[in-house]
């Protein structure tokens, strides 16, 4: 009997018992996952004596092992282990550097890996063994998760439905931790909590407090998971978006959202998903690294892990257009200010992180560039175009009027170069990056107005940014353009714009408007007792708010001072400005079935 045959005959021995042990190995593998998530949560929520630390950690060994345990026991059921052992290849390799470690354990009385790991800086073997077991556990989670995932009953939702329920779990959950206790020196109220998670989720960056004080490094790590996993749903949402105005409105959405995941996994290269998870931790880990060296050895940044640290939270932050800053005072802080280099990283995340990632793949994918080479009449597309040029053209428009009339307020005069910078810094920044290297507070009022536009503008469609985004502004440009011009058709870039663009255009910034007018009807009553103080004017109201609800995150100073009240609005403002007018509008309105009737025309007059 060769080894083929003995093993066929040991799988028909078991068949009978397979579906009722796999299916018990399911059930636990579940209770597992929730106890190791509830034991985590404990661990780094909760101050733990020495004591409680180990049996804690002892609990995650054991969900550890049943996780290797489950493992051996689906490996004894599959018929072709090579094929199960590639698709589990996570498990597999950690199964093999359990095997390996515990043969050169019993031979050489020491771990074969725990050189490399106490070189890295981990004074104990224990240490790595504890972060490996947590890691371990968390990817194993994600990963199943994702393997399990069904998308039949998902996919008859709108894909508005699902970003919407995402951005409010996130955010619930969020506001979950860091009210734990070890999350913040001195403990965080629910408000607080809340509206510090929503403003990661959402990527905005207005706070209630200083995170760089408050919270505890466990806190910003949690933050900054946040404004990662907020950056990265909005991002991949706004694509899906984009495929489905290519495609027009008439596809089903369960065949758009699987071809755009992949239907086998979110991890193959094919995959539109995947594709923007490994180009948007290109660009952070590249930022990182250009960060880490642009700040240098001094003041703060002598001890290297503190620098690490920073870099991690600044280039994740930069990116996804967060403007949250682990920095007190952010990047006014002391030793930043005057980092023309540090600036200049910074301005460039947050340029791609606006941009929107279809509109990056089109100008810098390595196929499309040789494409355009070796045919040179084929340019960028009709949407990069526009995200482009009105872009760049926003952008230069602000830094021209921040220069002209901060020149004698908030600028240094340090070098004309300096002072550019810092315009173009400001100008960029309200397109949905939040960091600010002047005082905003002490900004003038033409200032105030202009950014108040750039900000309702904000970022390119598809983008982590909000506002009513470069795409709408620039379908109502070019239709009042066209009509001023007495032409039938909105045209742009050669192109013509179909009607019912331009009638979502109008709609998004009507919304968009609406708003921002109850909003601060709201907060002028909610905040009447701070108005009346005499620090604060409506103006410095209306900008919170629309600085909220276009996801910026720049603040003339009030946010921390305001009354629950005020705050809860923000956070609404922030939530639909994150999930988008237009996307709630479509959600919560009513379908019309068309008819093939028409009402006469009426006309009235205009202006």
């Amino acid at each position: 009997m060769d080894i083929r045959e003995f093993r066929e005959k040991i799988n028909l021995t078991i068949y009978n018992s397979k579906t009722k042990v796999l299916a018990t190995l399911n059930i636990l593998y579940v209770l597992v996952s929730l106890f190791s998530v509830s034991v985590l949560v404990y661990y780094y929520g909760f101050p733990l004596t020495d004591e409680e630390s180990v049996f804690t950690f002892k609990l995650l060994q054991y969900s550890f092992a049943f996780y290797i345990i489950r493992f051996l026991v689906k490996i004894v059921y599959q018929f072709d282990v090579p094929e199960f052992l590639r698709s589990n290849w996570f498990e597999a390799s950690v199964l093999v550097l359990l095997i390996v470690e515990g043969v050169y354990y019993n031979v050489t009385g020491s771990f074969l890996i725990e050189p490399i790991f106490t070189s890295m800086g981990f004074t104990r073997f224990a240490d790595f063994s504890m972060i490996f077991v947590q890691l371990f556990i968390f990817i194993l989670m994600m990963t199943n998760l994702v393997k399990q995932r069904n998308f039949k009953p998902w996919a008859k939702a709108h894909p508005g439905w699902l970003f919407t329920f995402s951005i409010a779990f996130m955010t619930i959950i969020g506001a979950g931790f860091l009210m734990l206790p070890e999350m913040s020196v001195n403990g965080v109220g629910f408000i607080d909590a809340l509206f510090t998670s929503m403003s990661s989720v959402s990527v905005t960056g207005l706070t209630t407090f200083d995170i760089s004080q408050e919270l505890t490094m466990k806190g910003q790590v949690v933050v900054m998971i946040l404004m990662k996993l907020g950056g990265l749903n909005t991002i991949a949402f706004g694509a899906l978006m984009l495929v489905v105005a290519k495609f027009g409105v008439g596809i089903k959405y369960h065949s758009m959202i699987e071809d755009f995941v992949n239907k086998d996994s979110i991890l193959k290269a094919n995959s539109m998903l995947a594709k923007i998870v490994l180009w948007a931790t290109a660009i952070e880990v590249i930022g990182i690294i250009l960060l880490y060296l642009g700040f240098g050895d001094k003041g703060i940044f002598a001890d290297d892990s503190t620098r690490i640290f920073h870099s991690i939270f600044h280039g994740i932050s930069g990116f996804n257009n967060a403007g949250l800053s682990s920095l007190q005072g952010g990047m006014m802080h002391p030793d930043v200010l005057h980092n023309t280099y540090v600036h200049t990283v910074v301005m460039i995340l947050f340029f791609l992180g606006g941009f929107g990632m279809i509109y990056v793949f089109d100008l810098f994918e390595i196929k499309r560039l040789r494409a355009r080479m070796k045919t040179p009449w084929k340019t960028i597309g009709f949407g990069t175009k526009i995200s482009l040029y009105f872009t760049l053209g926003l952008l230069l428009f602000g830094a021209i009027i921040f220069f002209i009339f901060e020149y004698n307020n908030t600028l240094t005069h340090k070098s004309f170069y300096s002072d550019f910078m810092s315009s173009l810094f400001m100008s960029m920044t309200t397109r949905n990056a939040g960091f600010n290297v002047v005082d905003t507070a002490a900004l003038s009022t033409p200032v105030l107005i202009v950014f108040l536009f750039l900000m309702f503008v904000g970022a390119s469609s598809g983008s982590a940014g909000g506002g009513i985004r470069t795409s709408t502004f620039a379908v109502i440009w070019a239709s009042v353009i066209s009509t001023i011009r007495g032409k039938k058709n909105t045209e742009l870039f050669k192109r013509t714009i179909d009607n019912e663009m331009v009638l979502k255009a109008y709609a998004i910034m009507m919304f968009f408007v609406a708003g921002n007018i109850i909003g601060p009807f709201v907060m002028a009553i909610s905040e009447a007792d701070l108005l009346a103080t005499g620090r604060y004017d409506f103006m410095d109201l209306v900008f919170e708010h629309v600085s909220a609800a276009s996801t910026v995150g720049l603040s003339t100073g009030m946010t921390a001072e305001l009354s629950p009240i005020g705050k809860i609005v923000l956070v609404i403002a922030m939530f639909i400005g994150r999930v988008g007018t237009l996307t709630l509008a479509y959600l919560v309105g009513k379908s019309v079935i068309s008819r093939n009737y028409k009402y006469p025309t009426g006309h009235t007059m205009l202006g």
